[in-house]
């Protein structure tokens, strides 16, 4: 019995990331809020992060590979997380 992380024939392998603490409370109020990023691969190791925020998606300008996809990822959710929580 395997660990699971191992990538099998056919599936693409997007890395690893494990979020702090921070990334993890920001991501959470996005969600919370209508904030949301998802991954878009253009190809198997080209990918653009998806930012919906209120229904309304716009695609990330720089492309990433699966190395710097995630903790690109969570500097958005920061960003956002900094930029709009304060209006609270």
């Amino acid at each position: 019995m395997g660990s699971g992380t191992k990538v099998r024939k056919g599936q693409i392998d997007m890395g690893n990331y494990i979020q702090s603490a921070k990334e993890q409370e920001a991501m959470m109020w996005c969600v919370r809020n209508n904030i949301f990023i998802a991954p878009f691969a253009e190809s198997t190791t080209k990918w653009y992060l998806d930012i919906t925020i209120n229904g309304k998606k716009n695609r990330s300008p720089d492309a990433h590979t699966k190395t710097t996809l995630w903790n690109q990822m969570f500097k958005y959710y920061i960003y956002y997380y900094e930029k709009y929580k304060k209006d609270e």
